[in-house]
């Protein structure tokens, strides 16, 4: 529901855009055969986990930040850098 309600009487919903799935293994199948992209490609996966994540540090630091994607850092809050990369445990290091 469009609100409100009167500024959006006339409104019509745009024709669907992103075609049914085969099933994900039919759709594995076809990438790997002829390079077609997959419904969910890792690229595109990649950005909206990387933003969805990025929300939750921005809620637990309280207040909005600004990402740099290139040094994976919050220049404008320092506080932030515990939430989007810890330290490895005794014998483990991060790639």
């Amino acid at each position: 529901m469009l609100l409100p309600e009167d500024r959006f009487r006339d409104f019509q919903r745009p024709e669907p855009t992103i075609p049914n799935s085969p099933g994900h293994w039919a759709e594995w199948v076809r990438a790997a055969k002829t390079g077609a992209p997959t419904g969910s490609n890792f690229e595109y996966t990649g950005w909206l986990t990387e933003a969805n994540h990025l929300g939750n540090v921005a809620y637990r630091v309280g207040r909005k930040i600004e990402w740099d994607p290139e040094k994976l850092c919050a220049p404008n809050a320092p506080e932030a850098q515990p939430f989007i990369r810890r330290e490895s445990r005794k014998g483990w290091a991060l790639a």
